[in-house]
């Protein structure tokens, strides 16, 4: 069997030993295993333990061996002359007998001791490499250990001895262990265990150590110790040592600390015998690449360069090697382009490398950009990696042919003749393009496999998944041609360096060869030195947050002002970057996982953004950026949002199209995002679009639980990324700019924040950052708390959103500025809200227009306040109602039966009281004296002769509101009936007095006739009826006054939709009281009157009036000033009041006018004054387009249309005015509108345009008024 003749043929005898005592367990799988394990200790071994230069001085250092008790080393021979095979141990050279050895009888110069030359002089050795043995008590059966000797160097530690810190014990002291994986146990001298663990109890040792030299050490006890490095924690058994050697660790405890990685030799070399093609010479893609040349381009052509004799015969070589693989061949025919050869000598080999110098020729290559992947975009994919091989592409971009057109191009021009290149050459600028594009398609599809240029990584989550991934990587080469270096090539390790890095389970590390080059670093001499030691150090900057902090001193050398002084300052700042980057333990940053839930923790400092991505507490990617000069003055805000921008734009590849939940210990960002981006400040708009991509949700955490991000935004990057915040001061300066405020009220605003005690201290707290509790607010600023995200501060101006926040000096002249329009509370509200804020500038601006008289003399009237009907009688006669009309210049006077709606009409010779007495008689001579008699307030009511006429005839007189005919609303119905009758009466020039008849005759609201409910019967007319429908017939009471009431509940429920009650006011509370113009003067109130709805008010012209409460407006302002009053108002009449004797007016004599009851002439009013109609023989008709209300007007140009004659001329007159000043009804008529209502039927032909604005319609908001006449002609 195999098996056993791997346990018989080893030549190890410790190897066959352990082979043999597993009996019948040993299987063939585990016989490999056992002697792998020895071969691998063995090599490891060897490379710990070489021979040191002579300069080094060696000092005595301990490795332990393990090897049977029964093993004889005292005894041991000192030569070898006997064996004629060997070097003899006191000449050291080859002879046979002892007796011939050239070294008898001489003595040696080193220790003047016989039979022995000086070269083999032990003395030296014995003097600094003593060897001890300790001894074990028990029998001979156990195990005795020995301690070799390894050199240490003068001056440090060497690069050949491994050393590693680890941590020991409960108060994990930090030790630092040589590792010696060819031993099987572990040493502490005896001085450093009493030093730092007096207190650990030591057990009595059970084995010995015993050295080479025979030489015993005594062992003072073992115990058990804790040990950790980087996360693995173990407990190891300990030897304490009466010696000055070392701490030692032995193999077991490398391996599981993970200082030491069993590679897997065979398998390596499995691999590459199954794949041996793959591994040999230099591949070929398939296909050929082109190179694209500018055609403008001026060929270069160089001569042959000077090489140095050493050098010919190997460039020739080299040349002649490279022709014969197909890399280039003999150009003989011409060619535009001659390139510069490049020769260099590699650093391991000694071989020559050719290289092409096309720097001209890469001026002229047209370069076809292909993305080269980072790490960064790797790395996502090895999430739970546990197995990784790096495999290199031999001579990588020479397994790329060139077309013939290309290759002319890469002729090179030597001593020896001209070549061109058949594959890609190194230096061409596109190159790298074109080998990374060949590279992607070779491995395309592949699962576990990613390529960086030439570095091909493969991985696996297990061994068997590394395995197939790495054969169908192989299989994949294999088909494409592709070439792999093995002397270059990792299989199937737990870690390894792949592209400046260390790729293991846990995560990335730094490269351990770049941060002992660090470590091994000098200080610069130049600047030259310094940017490259540096950039060494930027590399790993990743791995080191806060690094920017620590070498600012040395960065302020590289500025060209500053001479290069290295002080005490820049050695101190060079020291502490090299223990940050080679601190132990180093970082680890966990790989990306694609189905783990990502977090970002952001910070922002006074200086700087820092930014950590996480992913199950474990840092994933850390990145940091100091602020530019501008952004430093950002407010705390803009800079905690600005750093939330910074983590999403520097990890969009990691966050773009998923959730992701962002970290911030600034609690205002947690609203920002859910409020309207119209909101905020100018520049936080613009970061709020830019964050619009990503699914982001803010979520508060305290400082003290986001350390990372705290600290590197305190200590970032010197990363000043210019597009990060390129367009927000644009943004901020255009929305400043648009600001419709010139440059002097700008200066104004800005000196009066700086002088504004309360925005001065917002502005600071703005600048720092608002407090996380409101109660920790400052006490003047808390009326800013509940929009603080919304506050920022521009050019010394501070902001809510884009409005203006203004100072407390300011804001009189504010609201004088909001109110030159007289508009409304609300309207002037939201004309502020567009540009101005300022605490409680709600109310403000209330209290101003309330205070306004122009605008409270202007209100609109008051609503209508619900409905109050009067008392349906259940009788005849039992209340009327009467009023005063004028037709025709005739007085006439109307009574109304509240009952039947029976009314008489009375034509009046006079006006005056006495007049409308005598014919009040004459009614009620014939219908029986009324309980009550309702009338309005005029004067020929409200007369004392009326009232003695009330007193003596023994009846109820109730007056109505002065100027509110609403409440006489019975009587004034009736009036428009009379009128109505008397007009069609006078039209068709028949008897009015037949028609009344007739009215009196016909049932109304389903009821009988009112003579039937009045007198009982019908009355006879012209109309013909029959005798039985002339007698009476009583009509019941109820029924009528059921109907009645129906009636007048659905009155009721109609008009109370729109009408609302109006408050209740109070003795001496200041109203205004609205005149007949409209307009609103102050009064005051004196008392309720004595009906409802109507008060006693005293007016500023000392007059005692009764007004509806419809007719009366709170005031909060007070009466103005004489100064103020419109001196061109006339004075009003004074109305009657019932305290107060009143006289009749007299009748006027000119009734070719209207005239009101009182006798005064109603002339009246119009705008539209212009007299054109002179100007023209056939007009037609003039009309106001005005006059019509907007929604008819397309009606009334349709019905004027067809009513006009072909040779037909029309007027037509037309306002303009703005809009917006003017809320009133709407009588705004452009000329687009005319011309679309007339202009298919019309010509049009504007005639006159004048200026019609006078100072009653500036006092209603308007600045312009312009009146046209436009001509229409009937187009034929």
């Amino acid at each position: 069997m195999v098996r056993d003749r791997i346990v018989f043929a080893t030549n190890s005898p410790q190897v066959r030993e352990k082979l043999l005592s597993q009996g019948s367990d040993l299987t063939l799988e585990k016989a490999i295993d056992i002697a792998r394990s020895y071969e691998i200790a063995q090599d490891q071994l060897k490379t710990m333990v070489t021979p040191r230069p002579s300069s080094q001085a060696p000092m005595a250092a301990h490795a332990i061996f393990s090897k049977r008790r029964h093993t004889q080393h005292k005894g041991a021979k000192a030569s070898s002359c006997n064996n004629p095979q060997k070097a003899c141990g006191r000449c050291a050279l080859q002879h046979g007998d002892r007796d011939v050895c050239p070294a008898k009888g001489r003595r040696c110069k080193k220790c003047q001791k016989m039979n022995h030359f000086a070269k083999v002089c032990r003395a030296s050795q014995n003097k600094s490499n003593p060897v001890y043995t300790l001894e074990q008590d028990n029998s001979s059966g156990t195990e005795e250990l020995f301690i070799d000797s390894i050199t240490k160097t003068n001056e440090g530690e060497s690069n050949e001895q491994a050393y590693a810190d680890v941590q020991v014990g409960a108060q994990s002291h930090s030790i630092r262990f040589k590792l010696d994986t060819g031993a099987t146990a572990n040493v502490i001298p005896v001085r450093l265990f009493n030093r730092l663990f007096k207190h650990v109890k030591l057990t009595p040792a059970t084995r010995s150590l015993s050295g080479y030299g025979g030489e015993k050490l005594d062992i003072k006890g073992t115990c058990e110790l804790k040990c950790s490095r980087k996360g693995s924690h173990h407990s190891f058994t300990f030897d304490i040592v009466q010696t000055a050697a070392p701490p030692i660790l032995g193999l077991r405890a490398c391996l599981d600390l993970n200082l030491v990685k069993l590679v897997m030799s065979i398998e390596s070399t499995d691999i590459t015998e199954e794949y041996a093609d793959v591994f040999k010479g230099i591949g070929k893609f398939p296909g050929e690449c082109s190179l694209h040349i500018d055609p403008t381009a001026v060929p270069v052509v160089y001569p042959p360069r000077r090489i140095p004799f050493m050098l010919k015969d190997r460039l020739k070589e080299e040349l002649d090697d490279m022709e014969r693989n197909g890399i280039i061949t003999k150009v003989n025919e011409p060619t535009e382009w001659v390139n510069g050869l490049v020769v260099a000598e590699k650093r391991n080999t000694g071989r020559l490398r050719v290289c092409l110098d096309p720097r001209d020729l890469n001026k002229a290559i047209k370069r076809p950009y292909y993305p080269l992947p980072t790490l960064d975009d790797i790395t996502p994919k090895l999430a739970g990696a546990q197995y990784f091989s790096v495999l290199d592409a031999r001579s990588g971009y020479w397994n790329i042919q060139l077309t013939h057109e290309s290759s002319l191009l890469t002729t090179f021009n030597t001593i020896f003749g001209r070549y061109r290149f058949l594959r890609l050459p190194f230096g061409i600028i596109s190159a790298q393009d074109i080998f990374q594009r060949k590279i992607d398609e070779t491995y395309s599809g592949l699962n576990g496999v990613v390529a960086i240029v030439d570095d091909i990584l493969v991985f696996g989550r297990t061994k068997e998944e590394h395995d197939a991934n790495l054969r169908a990587m192989l299989e994949r080469t294999r088909e494409r041609g592709v070439r792999l270096n093995p002397e270059k090539s990792v299989i199937c390790a737990t870690e390894v360096s792949y592209f400046g890095h260390r790729l293991t389970r846990d995560g990335i590390q730094p490269d351990p060869k770049k941060v002992q080059a660090i470590k091994d670093m000098a200080p610069p001499e130049n600047k030259n030195e310094l940017e490259t030691i540096l950039g060494m150090a930027n590399y790993l900057s990743r791995f080191a947050p806060g690094l920017s902090e620590v070498n600012a001193p040395l960065r302020h050398l590289l500025k060209q002002e500053t001479e290069f002084v290295w002080d005490h300052n820049q050695d101190k700042a060079f020291r502490q970057m090299k223990d940050l980057i080679t601190r132990e333990p180093g970082p680890v940053l966990c790989y990306y996982d694609t189905t783990k839930e990502v977090r970002l923790q952001v910070d922002a400092s006074k200086h700087g953004l820092g930014a950590v991505l996480m992913q199950e507490g474990r840092p994933i990617a850390y990145a940091s950026k100091s602020l530019t000069p501008t952004e430093v003055n950002y407010a705390q805000i803009e800079k905690e949002l600005f750093a939330v921008l910074f983590g999403c734009k520097r990890f969009h590849t990691y966050i773009y199209g998923r959730q992701i939940v962002v970290e911030s210990d600034h609690k205002p960002l947690e609203s920002i995002l859910k409020k309207p981006i119209s909101c905020a400040p100018a520049r936080l708009q613009r970061m709020l679009l830019q964050l619009q991509r990503y699914d982001i949700q803010i979520v508060h955490r305290p400082g003290k639980d986001i350390p990372v991000a705290d600290t590197l935004s305190r200590k970032p990057l010197h990363d000043y990324d210019s597009t990060l915040s390129e367009g927000m001061d644009e943004q901020v300066h255009s929305v400043i700019k648009s600001l419709p405020v010139s440059d002097k009220k700008l200066s104004d605003i800005q000196a009066a924040t700086h002088s504004d005690q309360q925005l001065t201290a917002l502005k600071h707290i703005v600048q720092v950052g608002w407090p996380d509790d409101r109660h920790k607010c400052p006490q003047n600023l808390l009326d800013f708390w509940n929009f603080r995200d919304e506050i920022a501060y521009y050019d010394g101006i501070l902001f809510k959103s884009d409005k203006i926040i203004v100072p407390s000096a300011l804001r009189k002249t504010m609201l004088e500025k909001i109110h030159t329009g007289h508009m409304g509370i609300e309207r002037s509200k939201q004309r502020a809200r567009d540009a101005l804020f300022w605490p409680g500038m709600g109310k403000d601006i209330a209290s101003t227009v309330e205070n306004c008289h122009i605008c409270q003399e202007r209100r609109v009237s008051n609503t209508k306040e619900p409905l109050m009907s009067h008392q349906i009688p259940d009788r005849p006669w039992q209340i009327v109602a009467s009023d005063l009309f004028t037709w025709k210049g005739e007085e006439y006077m109307v009574v109304v039966d509240y009952y039947s709606r029976y009314f008489e009409l009375d034509k009046l010779t006079s006006t005056t009281s006495g007049s409308v007495i005598k014919k009040m008689k004459a009614v009620f001579a014939r219908h029986g004296v009324p309980e009550k008699l309702v009338s309005d307030n005029g004067p020929q009511y409200s007369s004392q002769e009326f009232k003695a006429f009330a007193a003596s005839w023994d009846f109820e007189h109730v007056t109505s509101s002065p100027h509110y005919p609403q409440s006489n609303g019975l009587a004034e119905r009736t009036v428009r009936t009379a009128k109505s009758i008397l007009d069609k009466a006078h039209a068709q020039k028949t008897d009015p007095y037949l028609s009344i008849l007739e009215h009196r005759n016909t049932p109304v609201d389903g009821l009988k006739s009112p003579s039937q409910l009045l007198m009982s019967r019908r009355l006879r007319s012209v109309l013909p009826v029959t005798s039985q429908h002339l007698k009476p017939c009583v009509t019941g009471w109820r029924a009528v006054q059921k109907t009645r009431e129906k009636k007048q509940a659905l009155q009721k429920l109609y008009y109370d939709r729109s009408a609302r009650p109006l408050t209740t006011l109070q003795q001496g509370d200041h109203v205004r009281y609205q005149q007949d113009t409209g307009l609103w003067k102050p009064a005051v109130i004196i008392k309720p009157a004595e009906t409802e709805r109507s008060y006693i008010i005293h007016t500023g012209e000392g007059k005692m009036l009764r007004r509806n409460r419809r007719h009366l407006m709170n005031s909060k302002a007070q009466p103005p000033p004489e100064s103020v009053c419109d001196p061109q108002a006339a004075p009003q009449p004074s109305e009657p009041d019932p305290t107060v004797q009143c006289t009749d007016l007299p009748r006027t004599n000119d009734n070719t006018m209207p005239k009101t009851r009182s006798g005064r002439i109603v002339k009246p009013r119009s705008i539209l004054d212009l007299s054109l109609e002179g100007q023209f023989g056939a007009i037609w008709d003039r009309g106001a387009l005005v006059a019509i209300n907007p929604k008819d007007r397309q009606k009334y140009a349709a019905l004027l249309v067809s009513l006009m004659a072909p040779d037909c001329r029309f007027l037509l007159d037309t306002l303009l005015y703005n809009p917006e000043k003017y809320s009133g009804p709407p009588f705004f008529v452009p000329d687009e509108q005319v011309q679309s209502l007339f202009g298919s039927a019309c010509d049009i032909e504007p005639l006159q345009e004048v200026n019609a604005l006078t100072e009653n319609f500036k006092n209603w908001g308007m600045d312009y008024l312009i009146e046209k006449v436009h001509l229409l002609l009937r187009k034929s």
